[in-house]
């Protein structure tokens, strides 16, 4: 009866600010290592004075993934890892993160797993059939997005892996308390701007929610139907590969994002097609089909010619003409856009994108096959994706919840989840959760631009929402094109945070513009020589600052226990 009533509360909304269940079990467990890891520091506490230290990985693409295995590498080496709580990762620095909670000892063996995952970034191979399998799965699925098609398409392809494991299943590696508690994030892609208290989602092997709202679901339940705090329809569990893409959506600007989606999409429509027979066979047996990829292909090339000013839009609407050809109504629309097309502002030519798909859509009709008729949806609903920037869209387990008075967000069926780098490029609000107790905090710094932007972001939403945060002396945060390797910003009532910028002016000094330029934020692809230069980089730096970390283990372990 015990079990029945746990299973009925797991597929319920939690309304409570209190940690979950699992999440405490595993900090008591995580709690005898930091014990044993502290005392191996020199720095004795009892279990019951451990204080708690988080670890932030800020995002940055490739940049922050790789340069998060160097990282933790490092603090193995110098015994620091085991001293660590949390682990929180956005963006780019999930990729690694979510990648070594397969293993239930990565922090045993971090140094073999670093130089496992790096290698397959360089020599693996990405499989085109499992993605496409994975996308035309994804499309029958009403929430279906451009994540869904980024995660397969382009974070798979980026790192040579497609991860089909579960998150939830990633309880394991937390509960036997060998490796720190991890926290991966999202935002709200209505409210990222303005942020409030509905804006901050987090994501952890036992529960996904809103700490702002002290709402939270199964990890398992994350996607299904959620009505009324009840669970009313169950989907299968999203995998990590989806989440890799969900968490890191934004790894460059908008326009960057829009030229490797549609750029993408370019080549799943006329790439070496024998890489994957079942289209190949689709396009043998039916020129009809053939002729549809063709149309979609023309839309797609005519946005991309925006870029270029128009270059190539007449060759686009001359295909899309003698494809339409038979159809004098779907012939004179390709016409009427074409003579508006060089005045028409964006807004109309996206209407325009819209009108000449469906003219395809109808002007071909359904197809016999059922493989043909999923790949036309795939295309359909892409393309509208691609058109709306339509990007994690999910069922809303807020959705008239009682007990959350929230209508931003009970009011929809449906939110847009994003990455959560675009408010604050570090997991900041899940480790000031007030419940969490985290009393000293080690960010490590991997985005592009100015290193202290972070600090700024966080500085203003724990002034919007009362919570206590080190002060902060605007005239630490000026250097921002020649940073130091180490900041350490202290204050009463409030964690004290380590704040570390990747590239700096103690680990490549004279050399950070060409450090930054040379390590992109959307640079995909990474040769061995770039990894280790990139890994190098990345452990110097906490191997430069290693001791002042301990010296603020001690600090707070030593005020911690004058405390309790």
């Amino acid at each position: 009866m015990e079990s029945n009533q746990t299973e009925q509360q797991k597929a319920e909304v939690r309304i409570s600010k209190a940690l979950s269940v699992g999440e405490n079990a595993a900090i008591a467990s995580r709690k005898e290592v930091v014990k044993k890891g502290l005392d191996k520091l020199g720095i004795p506490c009892d279990v019951d004075k451990v204080p708690n230290i988080a670890v932030l990985a800020s995002g940055g693409g490739s940049r922050a993934m790789i340069a998060l295995y160097g990282t933790l590498v490092e603090l193995k080496k110098y015994n620091l890892l085991d001293s660590v709580m949390y682990l929180g990762a956005v963006s780019g620095s999930t990729w690694c993160l979510s990648a070594l909670y397969k293993d239930n000892d990565w922090a045993e063996k971090i140094e073999i797993l670093e130089k496992q995952h790096c290698a397959n970034i360089v020599h693996g191979q990405w499989e085109v059939k499992k993605a496409t399998e994975a996308v035309l799965e994804a499309t029958e699925d009403n929430c279906y997005s451009l994540t869904d098609f980024w995660s397969y398409f382009l974070v798979h392809k980026l790192l040579n892996q497609l991860d089909q494991t579960e998150l939830s299943a990633h309880g394991e590696s937390c509960e036997n308390g060998r490796n720190p508690y991890p926290i991966y994030a999202a935002v709200d892609k209505e409210s990222y701007l303005k942020h409030h208290e509905g804006t901050w989602f987090e994501f952890t092997p036992h529960e996904i929610g809103i700490p702002g709202l002290g709402a939270y679901i199964d990890t398992r339940h994350f996607g299904s139907v959620f009505e009324n705090g009840q669970l009313v329809e169950k989907r299968k569990e999203k995998n990590i590969c989806y989440l890799q893409g969900l968490w890191g959506s934004a790894v460059g600007s908008e326009e960057e994002l829009l030229n490797n989606v549609t750029g993408a999409l370019q080549n799943f429509l006329k790439r070496d097609r024998s890489e994957d027979s079942s289209l190949t066979d689709l396009e043998q047996e039916d020129q009809k089909f053939k002729s549809l990829l063709g149309g979609y292909q023309s839309v797609l090339d005519l946005k991309l010619s925006e870029s270029l000013d128009g270059k190539g839009a007449d060759e686009q609407f001359d295909h899309l003409e003698s494809i339409l050809e038979d159809s004098s109504q779907n012939s004179e629309l390709v016409r009427q856009i074409r003579q508006t097309w060089s005045s028409a502002d964006a807004e109309t030519r996206k209407e325009n994108y819209m009108r000449l798909c469906q003219a395809i859509d109808t002007y071909f009709g359904d197809f016999p096959d059922h493989t043909q008729q999923v790949f036309r949806t795939l295309l359909r609903k892409t393309f509208s994706c691609l058109l709306n920037w339509t990007w994690g869209t999910t069922h809303n387990f807020l959705y008239r919840c009682p007990g959350v008075e929230f209508p931003e967000l009970t009011s929809k069926p449906i939110v847009s989840l994003i990455d959560a780098g675009l408010t604050i490029n570090a997991g900041y609000p899940s480790v000031l959760f007030p419940e969490r107790q985290v009393k000293l905090i080690i960010s490590f710094d991997y985005s592009a631009g100015d290193p202290f932007l972070t600090i700024k972001n966080t500085v203003e939403y724990c002034k919007a929402y009362g919570i206590p945060f080190p002060r902060i002396d605007e005239r630490d945060l000026q250097d921002t094109d020649n940073p130091s390797d180490c900041y350490i910003f202290r204050g009463e009532n409030a964690p004290t945070v380590i704040h570390c910028p990747l590239f700096n002016n103690v680990n490549c000094p004279g050399k950070i513009a060409e450090y930054r330029e040379q390590f992109s934020t959307f640079k995909m692809n990474y040769s061995e020589e770039e990894i280790d230069k990139l890994l190098t980089a990345a452990k110097t730096n906490v191997a430069n600052i290693q001791q002042k970390i301990l010296k603020e283990i001690e600090r707070i372990v030593g005020s911690h226990s004058h405390e309790a």
